[in-house]
């Protein structure tokens, strides 16, 4: 951090955890859970297309919004969503949506908040929504590994929104994300103990199905340390793809 501004916001955030020694104690600890691939069916979450998203009834057999965020095991719909982002998978290739052959795909894993209760939740990510996935893990990336208190991917509160975006093949929705930040700009991080905890133990729990599900679709897979294939697969990925390039299909 370079400016005196941002001195301050980090200042203020050790502050807080300096005041919670067991709390600073726990982000130490776990500052690279989720993050390590940043660059049977779960509990899905997809954006709802109309014309395209075929299978999607709420709760009262209507469709849901266009655009929206639909939620499969409730059957509800949000136009943003509040969340903690808990892993994001490594890249490996299946078949896609359209019977379009080798897509690239990551998975991204988290719950969402603001109800009654969390909701976990997994999102496939190919074409046109990678691009901004990648780019909040460069953002994330700058907390999990600054010193001297790194935060957890996990830890960050995080907005997702819809964009509608023009292809060659029409318009595609993409998510956009946000790391929501206080009064001081610096990043509101998880301060609850239990909570914490909560979201820690399901980081692995999340990884291993996510695993399972790979393994179950993937017709090739990309070691996250293999650089020069992730650095190729991200020059295609880059290009324009159909829309809705997902799996599974809408």
């Amino acid at each position: 951090m370079s400016t005196k501004e941002d001195k301050k916001r980090a200042d203020a955030y050790l502050q807080l955890l300096d005041d919670n020694p067991g709390l600073k104690e726990m982000y130490q600890q776990n500052a690279g859970l989720g993050a390590k691939n940043l660059g049977g069916e779960g509990p899905l979450l997809k954006i709802h297309t109309t014309g395209k998203s075929t299978t999607n009834k709420l709760k009262d057999g209507s469709d849901p919004t266009d655009g929206y965020f639909f939620y499969k095991p409730t059957k509800e719909q949000f136009d943003e969503i509040n969340c903690h982002i808990l892993t994001i998978s490594r890249g490996y290739r299946a078949d896609g949506f359209q019977g379009k052959k080798d897509v690239f795909h990551q998975i991204m894993a988290g719950v969402i908040t603001g109800g009654d209760k969390v909701k976990p939740f997994i999102m496939y990510m190919t074409g046109k929504k990678l691009q901004p996935m990648w780019n909040f893990g460069k953002e994330a990336g700058q907390y999990t590994k600054q010193g001297p208190v790194p935060i957890p991917m996990f830890a960050l509160n995080v907005k997702l929104t819809t964009e509608q975006v023009k292809t060659p093949y029409g318009n595609s929705w993409i998510v956009n994300f946000t790391i929501v930040r206080g009064e001081t700009g610096f990043p509101v991080v998880v301060t609850d103990m239990d909570f914490f905890n909560y979201l820690k133990d399901h980081v692995g729990m999340v990884e291993s199905t996510i695993q399972n599900l790979i393994e179950a679709k993937a017709t090739d897979a990309v070691s996250p340390d293999d650089d020069e294939v992730n650095r190729k697969w991200r020059e295609e990925v880059a290009k324009d793809e159909p829309p809705e390039g997902s799996l599974p299909s809408e």
